[in-house]
Order: structure tokens, then sequence, then C-alpha cells
């Protein structure tokens, strides 16, 4: 039932009553009025709640998808820098290693050198016996001189590409630090939005006994509950990746057929020469590795790059590589070969 009843809105209809025919008149109009105008009030009352909790729920899916784009590109982008850090920490190790080799090899040159002259100062005292003896050495220091030239050719050549190596890893260090710092800033600001969400929460559940109050008096609408309003969830995805990068282990096969005609058809790059053995490093890591191996007497080292890597040596035997983990410990895979 209405707040006026069927039989008087039916009367209201039809005009005022006579006093002579009840007794009465009906004086109503101004009750009606005054309820009809609250009811308009509690309606759009209701209509901007539903209006203000809907573009506070959209508000907080912006804020959510924000972060999560933020955070997402800031993750990409630590990780490609962490991987070309490794490549380039790989080359560095290869090239230190060579540099260091040349080095000996040119500091023999120059023992060997000195031994030679010496030995042109003492073939002096008897130049006629000797003269043979001294072109020949005479020609033996030309040719070491010239190598010796050489190896301080590479060694510098090698002190470039190291410098430059160094210089390329500064600069991939710092452009690491900056987007650790944006991170930093991103995380910052995702704090920031979910506390304005909780505030918003908090104004919400200020609206609780309004809510009630106009879920007595109106059927059909009806505002968020609180129940629905903390369901929504405040928590952005992914974390933030910032610890290092695991360095996993690397996989070490004698190649059986190396030597056979199919195996070189399709590995025309190895140059694969009669006797030659062949092994294959497999690096399922997404950036180089600089590995050391030991087969008996032969010693070398190279960089495996990501999926897999060949390489040759002379005799056959047990091969031993080591490389080492993120922590930088040595680790190696040991493996026989025909």
């Amino acid at each position: 039932m209405g707040i006026i009843s069927g039989k008087v809105a039916a009367l209201a209809l039809t005009g005022s009553l006579t006093v002579g025919a009840f007794g009465f008149a009906f004086t109503g109009g101004e009750t009606v009025d005054q309820v009809k105008a609250q009811l308009e009030g509690l309606k759009n009352k209701v209509t901007a709640y539903e209006f203000s909790e809907n573009a506070l729920f959209e508000k907080i899916g912006l804020v959510k998808a924000d972060a999560t784009e933020k955070l997402t590109f800031a993750n990409g982008k630590i990780v490609e820098a962490k991987n070309q850090i490794n490549d380039l920490e790989a080359e560095k190790s290869l090239l230190t290693k060579t540099n260091a080799k040349l080095t000996a090899e040119r500091d023999q040159l120059l023992a060997d050198k000195a031994q030679l002259e010496e030995s042109l100062a003492s073939a002096n005292a008897d130049k006629a016996r000797l003269n043979q003896e001294l072109e020949a050495a005479n020609a033996k220091i030309a040719e070491l001189n010239n190598i010796i030239a050489e190896k301080n050719a590479e060694i510098a050549e090698l002190e470039g590409e190291v410098s430059g190596l160094e210089k390329q890893l500064a600069d991939l260090q710092a452009d690491y630090d900056a987007l650790f710092a944006e991170n930093e800033a991103n995380k910052s600001e995702a704090e920031r939005a979910n506390a304005e969400v909780k505030k918003a929460n908090e104004k919400v559940a200020e609206l609780g006994d309004v809510s009630a109050d106009v879920e007595d008096k109106t059927e059909n609408l009806k505002p968020m509950t609180q129940e629905e309003l903390d369901a929504i969830s405040t928590e952005n995805k992914p974390d933030v990746f910032d610890a290092e990068l695991v360095v996993k282990n690397l996989g070490l096969t004698y190649i059986q057929d190396g030597q056979s005609e199919a195996f070189k058809a399709a590995h025309p790059d190895l140059n694969i020469q009669e006797g030659d053995r062949v092994w294959r490093i497999s690096n399922s890591n997404a950036f180089k590795v600089y590995v050391e191996y030991v087969k008996g007497n032969e010693k070398g080292e190279l960089v495996a790059n990501p999926s897999q890597t060949f390489y040759l040596t002379e005799s056959g035997g047990t091969m031993i590589i080591k490389w080492q983990d993120e922590n930088g410990v040595w680790k190696q895979t040991v493996k026989a070969g025909a």
C-alpha cells in the first residue's frame, strides 16, 4: 500500500467533496506534493551514488593497468641490460686471456732476441770464421723484430678492444642503474596508488549508513555493498624483478661423426681437418658465457654463445670445460672422447 490509500486517491481525482454530502473535504494535496519532492530527491541521490561508485571502480582499474604496464616494461629493460652485460663480460674475459698469451709470447721473443744479440757479440771476435753465422743471426733478428712488431700491433688492437668493451660495460651499467632507479620510482607510484585506493575504500565505507537508509526506502536501485568494495584488489602484478640472473649449467657433447662428410658439409665454417676431434657446448642461457677447456696437454678458452658452440681439438681423451656461475664460483663438466 502506498503513502495515500487507493480510496482517497480516487476521491482526489474527482475534486473536493461538498460538506453537505459527507461532512468533510480532502486537504492532503500539500502532503502529497511534499512526499513527491522527497522521493524525487531520494532518486537523485541514489543515482548519484551509483554514478560515483562506477567512476571510482573505473579509475581504480586505470591506475592498476598503468602501474602494471610500467612495471612490466621496467622488468624487460632490466633483463635486456643484464643479458648485454653478461655478453660483454664473457667477451672481455676471452680478450683478457688472449692478451696475456700474446704478451707472454712477445716477452719470450724479446728474450730470444737478447740471446741472439749476445751470440752475435761473441761471434764478432772471429768474423772470418763466423761470418756466415752472423748473416743468419742478423736475418733471424730481423724476422724476430717483424714478429715482435706484429705481436705489439695485435696487443695494441686487443687492448683497444678491451678498452672499448669496458666503456660499453660502463654505459650498460649506467643504463641499468637508471632503469633500477626508474623501477624504484614506479614502486613508489604503485604504493601511492594503493594509498589512494585505501582512502577511497574508507570514504565508501562512510557511505555505509546512508546506503542502508536509502536501501530501506528504495526497491530497485542499490549501491555497491561493502563486501563488493573490499573484493577490489589493489595488488599490482608482476612483481619487480631485481635479482641477479642465474647462470644455467652448460652441456658438453663429443661429436662421434665429426669426420663424416655429411657433418663437414653441414658445418663448413669449422674447417675440420683429418684427425680433428669435434666438441659441442650447449648453452641454455640467454647470454654468452666465458669457457676454459682442458684435455690432456691441450688447453684453450672460448665464448659459448646462446644455443650451441662447436670447437676442435687435435687429440682424443677426456675433456673438461669450466665456467663461472652468477656468484663467480667455477663449475665444470667432463666428457670422454675418442
